[in-house]
């Protein structure tokens, strides 16, 4: 069913959007340890071999922690017992990692302002890839082997990001990428700036010692790149990630690269969405549940993928990249029906649903995308969800958001939140819902400009949007961009906004946006 206005339209979609360890090495002892948190994981090999071996320990409570980051200082303690250097004695009220600064400084290994600055509290962060390897092939060629020029010459053409890896560090990436110790992803991808894990580091570990002879690799049930099946990084289960995230990462992974979120938003999955941007400036958004991103959404240009796939493109080079859309989701016996047309569409490729919004009045280029994984998709077993009044809050947000990066893009100043107008915005949307129309105009003949007026605020310019039945603020806004009255909303020469949602009525969802400039 659709309901059309002049100045916007609504329709009834059914588009379903989707502890520090103890880190000792005495490499030729020899002792099994049985950890609690390891079994299954796509390391668990390597880490059963090397804590053998006792490269590195676990923690006291038995476990492992695989997936939790290591810190610099903690990679360089493993690096020079590897290299079986003696260090000083720790002095009274010395950081306890000095002795190990200083003799890896000496070694050669790092440089006295290494990480950026003297200041100790850098060796506390995690240790980036770029990092990891710049010291394990100083640490290599310290024992006096080479690399062969031929070596690099093949690993220098491996991978395709080397130009995203900082200057200082790209010699020594590439050999670690000639030497083995360091594997590329299979999408031909080294990601310099991702922190390394524990399970990572040892990996590491493992064929730097296998190199030099000090320890037997163990390679059962290992893939073609040295990685067991499942390996949320190596296997690259998806070919797509929004600002270098991936859904199946670690949500302690993106903290460690991007900090806390700007905001923490509900979604009706029941999932978190993590908001990111610098003054939306590339926008996107982290769907996290049980510490893992189950979701991602991007209006900025900061979409990648091994497939063809690029923000920008029209949707028939998008179709080409990732097959026809799907035209409806099974949910156990429900079938729910996909939206498919030049606003919009739905695809499925590696177990994620990609919900695509087009621009029709900018090329019909792709400008916004939603990407889940399908358990959670198929977890939730309604058409919208769980709309609890926190996810109305977050609707209303993200509305904003989605219109000051709109604003953004085509240069207009960003629009103020105000919560009185929005206060108006809300009553228009839970009256469309109660009383069962769709229009600017109210069945008490009450304009937007009445509306606003009633409540005291005073304006010498105002306008409004509306929409209905749309499954989220994504969908809403690409509705308004779509619509070229609306569009012209967005980005008019306007002062503040106020965005108003109701869930309820025959449409499921009502969106009011109110605009005004003060007198």
């Amino acid at each position: 069913m659709t309901k059309k206005q002049n100045i916007f339209w609504a329709l009834k979609s059914l588009i379903i959007i989707l502890a520090i360890s103890v880190i000792t090495l005495s490499v030729p002892v020899s002792f099994a340890v049985t950890f609690n948190d390891v079994g299954g994981h796509w390391a668990e090999n390597t880490i059963n071999n090397i804590t053998k071996y006792g490269v590195i320990t676990g923690y006291p409570d038995g476990s492992f922690k695989p997936d939790s980051t290591i810190k610099r200082i903690e990679y360089l303690v493993l690096v020079i017992k590897a290299q079986s250097i003696d260090v000083r004695e720790l002095t009274d009220n010395e950081y306890w990692g000095q002795p190990y600064i200083d003799a890896a400084i000496e070694a050669n290994y790092i440089k006295v302002d290494e990480f950026g600055s003297t200041d100790l509290s850098v060796y506390e962060k995690p240790i980036l890839r770029q990092e990891m390897a710049s010291i394990i092939t100083k640490a290599y060629l310290a024992t006096g082997a080479t690399v062969s020029g031929e070596s690099i010459a093949e690993a220098s053409h491996k991978l395709t990001d080397y130009n995203t890896v900082s200057g200082r560090y790209l010699d020594a990436v590439i050999s670690a990428v000639a030497i083995g110790i360091i594997n590329g992803y299979p999408d031909s991808t080294f990601r310099p700036m991702l922190n390394a894990t524990r399970a990572e580091s040892s990996v590491v570990l493992e064929k730097y010692l296998t190199t030099l002879n000090k320890i037997e690799l163990v390679t059962d049930n290992l893939d073609a790149s040295g990685y067991a099946p499942g390996h949320a990084f190596a296997t690259l289960s998806t070919p797509f990630s929004v600002s270098d995230i991936e859904i199946g990462d670690s949500s302690v992974t993106v903290k460690e690269i991007y900090g806390e979120p700007v905001r923490i938003d509900d979604s009706a999955y029941g999932f978190k969405w993590w908001v990111y941007h610098d003054n939306y400036l590339d926008y996107f958004l982290v769907g996290v549940s049980n510490q893992k991103v189950v979701a991602l959404f991007t209006a900025s240009d900061l979409l990648e993928s091994s497939t063809s796939l690029a923000m920008n493109q029209n949707k028939a080079a998008v179709t080409k990249a990732l097959g026809s859309p799907i035209n409806s989701i099974f949910k156990g016996v429900d079938e729910y029906v996909q939206m498919n047309n030049q606003e919009s569409a739905v695809y499925l490729k590696n177990n994620i649903y990609l919900t695509t919004y087009f621009d029709n009045h900018d090329s019909g280029r792709l400008f916004s995308i939603m990407l889940i994984d399908t358990a959670v998709e198929k977890s939730m077993n309604s058409q919208y969800g769980n709309l609890s009044d926190p996810v109305r809050i977050s609707f209303e947000k993200q509305v904003f958001d989605l219109n000051n990066v709109f604003r953004l893009e085509n240069g207009k100043p960003l629009l103020k939140w105000s919560e009185p107008i929005a206060v108006v915005a809300r009553k228009h949307s839970k009256d469309m819902a109660v009383r069962d129309f769709f229009d600017h105009i109210n069945p008490s003949g009450q304009s937007p400009f009445d509306r606003i007026a009633a409540d005291g605020i005073d304006f010498r310019l105002a306008a409004e949007n509306i929409a209905a039945g749309y499954l989220n603020a994504f969908g809403a806004h690409a509705g308004w961009v779509n619509s070229l009255g609306h569009r012209e909303n967005l980005v008019r020469n306007i002062e503040y906004l106020g965005v108003g949602v109701y869930f309820g009525g025959p449409f499921g969802t009502y969106y009011t946006q109110n605009y005004f400039t003060p007198l």
